[in-house]
């Protein structure tokens, strides 16, 4: 009977290759981690929104998200009319207008992303428009509060978000129809690619 063990130098060439292997796909593991995290954390986004619009159609109700700083975060909370006349920061601050849903904090749950642009960024936004202040990642009007009304109406607007390197995303809403879509950027192609 031949029995043959495996040598100390076969066990060091073998364990240099499984090393080189491994090492060589740290950076597109990496990047694919990058990738899905910031997906993640615009699908969070795009499905708080979208809790809001079908809040407001079946309530029959202007309802609100609003993002507010806190900590160095971002914060998203959801908030009903309790006027009338829409959902605002002055009727926030009096109790009118009550909190239904959140706070939502993103940075706990998605390590890396907030809400930003990369930096250097340079493209125009999902629909065309120069960006613009890239200090401000929030396009709802002057304020950052994205209202549903029950007519399936939305204040228009944008929400980015980005690894702070060199992966970007935007949650788009729509005023005509409340539709609400989800964006990355292609810096190679230099434009917005539609993920749903």
């Amino acid at each position: 009977m031949n029995m043959r063990g495996t040598s100390l130098p076969e066990l060091v060439v073998v364990l240099a290759i499984l090393g080189l292997v491994f090492s060589l796909s740290l950076p597109p593991l990496a990047e694919i981690l990058a990738e899905e995290g910031l997906q993640a954390a615009a699908r969070e986004v795009s499905a708080i929104l979208t809790a809001a619009r079908g809040r407001a159609v079946f309530q029959c109700v202007d309802v609100g998200v609003k993002w507010t700083s806190s900590g160095g975060d971002l914060v998203l909370s959801v908030y009903q009319d309790g006027n009338g006349d829409g959902v605002t920061t002055a009727d926030i601050k009096k109790g009118i207008d009550r909190l239904v849903a959140g706070p939502y904090w993103m940075r706990g749950k998605y390590p890396g992303i907030t809400f930003s642009f990369v930096p250097g960024f340079n493209g125009f936004d999902p629909g065309g428009a120069p960006i613009g202040n890239l200090t401000d990642p929030l396009r709802f009007g002057k304020s950052d509060i994205c209202t549903f009304s029950p007519l399936g109406k939305a204040s228009p607007g944008s929400v980015y978000l980005s690894n702070e390197k060199h992966r970007q995303a935007a949650v788009r809403v729509t005023p005509e129809n409340a539709k609400i879509q989800i964006f990355t950027w292609h810096g190679k192609s230099l434009k917005w690619i539609k993920r749903w």
